[in-house]
């Protein structure tokens, strides 16, 4: 099944936008990690745990602690995955992937409208970003 990415891109730190797109567009959605680590896949690791909610709450502490959720929803038809990836410069990339043309528009105009003053882009292939600069450079 090939995903097309609607992504919001917030150039700063905001624990209030990180909550609202969490709990208004991923209710229902599981993380697929068992395992969490900060940094991811680097060392000295500064953080670790297999619960959700505390490296959530790791992450949301204190800005410059970067970490990449990654979410799935099986009862979701056309909006299968998402991911949230909070960068070390406190940049913010929130994506749903959406299965079908057909729902881009509209998941599109979601993301757009609860989140105005931030950029939103579709992508059949674009990498989230790890930073502001990475984000400008690329669009």
């Amino acid at each position: 099944m090939e995903l097309i990415d609607v992504i919001v891109f917030i150039p700063s730190f905001s624990k209030e936008k990180l909550i609202y797109f969490k709990e208004e567009f991923l209710e229902g959605y599981i993380s697929y990690e068992e395992y969490y680590e900060s940094p991811k896949y680097s060392s000295p690791v500064v953080f670790e745990t297999e619960n959700f909610l505390e490296m959530w709450k790791y992450v949301l502490d204190e800005q410059g602690r970067s970490f990449t959720f990654y979410f799935e929803n099986t009862n979701e038809i056309f909006c299968p995955k998402a991911a949230i990836q909070v960068n070390i410069d406190g940049s913010i990339c929130l994506v749903l992937s959406v299965v079908d043309l057909d729902h881009i528009k509209e998941y599109e105009s979601k993301l757009k409208s609860s989140f105005p003053d931030d950029n939103c882009v579709v992508s059949y292939s674009y990498f989230m970003p790890i930073s502001r600069e990475d984000f400008y450079k690329i669009l």
